[in-house]
């Protein structure tokens, strides 16, 4: 395996199969380009050898390696002993096998290697035992190999050439189960494959045509066992690393979190500040240049004067408007928009505010009707803001239909027995694209070079935010050239019995 050397952001090293792979990350300040210099992560090096596995980065390998192994020994300690469970079982075979030597093999199963295994396991429950003391665990692979040669090394044809199999077996379940260090693995494995070639060549000679199978089968089971080992930890080595990086990020996001919360604070705090001082002449501004307009204390010396105080005025009102809008939507979004709830006809409420429109859809040339369709209740909400959804959605279909067409406004009753006010227009419509898209703040369904019509883009936005404080939905539907049609949905549990029984809530 070769390392391929990268930029800061990150590293790279070659997989198992040869091919460059991403398998390093590093914490850097590009990383975090938006993370002030105090708060970015240090640089750290993932690389990883390609020979030992070791992290190249001291720090880093002894921070994977005690975490691995807190995680691993568990099933370490658990594969170890079962090892040695299923080693003494295989006791079982030797009498149809080796029935010359049953009992030598038997001493060495239950006398030697099981309780060598379990003791292993004991050991690695001491205080203080660590991922420094693999070399002690990795004896633990050793012993049952060995054993089985050692019962090689004694037995007649054909037990002992029969038993290679039992140096395979052993092999390949500690290199597949046992997590510890691969090259522990390799080790013991090499030391005793060493071992039983000696055994067959010098100490219990086999005929060379079984030794010749043998052996090929062996060493390639031993060569692919490492191979799994080899993998098993790289493998690891790179959820390391992944897990390192989501840490990162998680980091990170979090302190953009607070930063993101800090500045919302900030913002909420310096719009209720900007409330008053925003407001006092604002209204200052309107009532004045309404007397001025209105001439009530005598007539002014130039008739435009009067023009320019009725401009004043609208204009006036128009950013009071806005500056509301900006304020309440504000307020929802920080979750300080309350309700200030008492019952209110709707009829009543909706006919004023239809009033208001009256002139304005005349001026446009648009046709503006209102309908009540059935008989109904007094409702329980916040009056402001029940007036708020008409006169923005009212005000939105007026501004975008054209001269020469409708705007139908209803109130009614749903199939579900719920209030709907209804807004139709035969107006410019909105793309399928813009209709999640609309209920953002100051999005706007007109691009920058074409629009045709002001606004600040929270009329929709707190249309929502006023129906979810009061438990309703809003919903539109619109096709381009077509119109849309807007419904503002509020629930049968804020229905009232009839005016006399609302009066009498009002006392309570």
């Amino acid at each position: 395996m070769a390392v391929v050397h990268t930029q800061a952001q990150s590293n790279f090293t070659a997989g198992p199969d040869g091919c460059a792979e991403r398998t390093a990350w590093m914490g850097t300040p590009e990383s975090a380009p938006d993370t002030p210099a105090d708060q970015q992560e240090p640089k750290t090096n993932y690389q990883i050898d390609p020979i030992t596995l070791h992290f190249r980065d001291a720090g880093v390998e002894e921070q994977y390696a005690t975490r691995n192994f807190s995680e691993q020994i568990g099933l370490t300690r658990f594969s170890i002993a079962m090892g040695a469970v299923i080693f003494s079982l295989y006791a079982l075979f030797d009498p149809y096998i080796i029935p010359e030597i049953v009992n030598e093999a038997a001493a060495i199963r239950l006398g030697v290697a099981a309780p060598l295994l379990f003791a292993i396991v004991a050991i690695s429950y001491l205080p203080g035992f660590s991922h420094r003391h693999q070399g002690l665990l990795s004896l633990a692979m050793c012993i049952p190999g060995l054993a089985v040669v050692a019962m090689i090394s004694i037995a007649d044809a054909p037990g002992n050439y029969l038993y290679y199999a039992g140096v395979l077996i052993v092999l390949s379940y500690v290199n597949c189960l046992w997590r510890l260090r691969y090259y522990y693995c390799s080790l013991m494995s090499l030391v005793t494959l060493v071992c039983y070639e000696y055994v067959v060549f010098f100490v219990n000679p086999i005929p060379t045509h079984i030794l010749i199978n043998n052996n090929a089968f062996l060493i390639f089971g031993v060569g692919v066992s490492i191979f799994v080992n080899y993998i098993q930890e790289y493998q690891l080595r790179k959820a390391f690393i992944y897990n390192e990086q989501l840490r990162f990020e998680k980091r990170r996001s979090e302190r953009l979190l607070s930063r993101s919360e800090a500045a919302n604070r900030s913002k909420n705090d310096f719009l209720a500040i900007m409330s008053h001082e925003l407001r006092t002449p604002l209204n200052a501004i309107i009532g004045f240049s309404e007397i001025i307009s209105s001439q009530m204390f005598g007539p002014v010396g130039q008739s435009k004067y009067v023009d320019y105080a009725g401009d004043i005025r609208s204009s006036g009102a128009h950013l009071l408007s806005i500056i509301n809008d900006i304020l309440d939507i504000s307020k929802a979004e920080a979750g300080k928009l309350q309700l200030e709830e008492e019952p209110l006809d709707p009829v009543e409420s909706l006919n004023q505010t239809m009033r208001m429109f009256r002139q304005r859809a005349s001026e446009l040339g648009v046709d503006l009707t209102f309908r009540v369709r059935d008989d109904l209740p007094w409702i329980i909400v916040d009056p402001r803001l029940f007036n708020q959804v008409a006169i923005n959605l009212t005000s939105n279909a007026l501004k975008f239909t054209p001269e020469g067409g409708q705007v139908r406004v209803e109130l009614g009753l749903d199939n579900h027995g719920d209030m709907v006010f209804s807004v139709e227009d035969t107006g410019i419509g909105i793309k399928a694209s813009d209709l999640t898209r609309i209920f953002e703040p100051f999005v706007q369904v007109e691009d920058a070079m074409s629009r045709t019509q002001q606004g600040t883009g929270l009329g929709l936005p707190l249309v929502r935010k006023i129906m979810n404080l009061h438990g309703g939905t809003v919903d539109l539907d619109s096709r381009v050239g077509e119109g849309t049609i807007v419904k503002a949905t509020f629930p049968k549990s804020r229905f009232v019995a009839p005016e006399a029984d609302a009066a009498a809530w009002r006392t309570y």
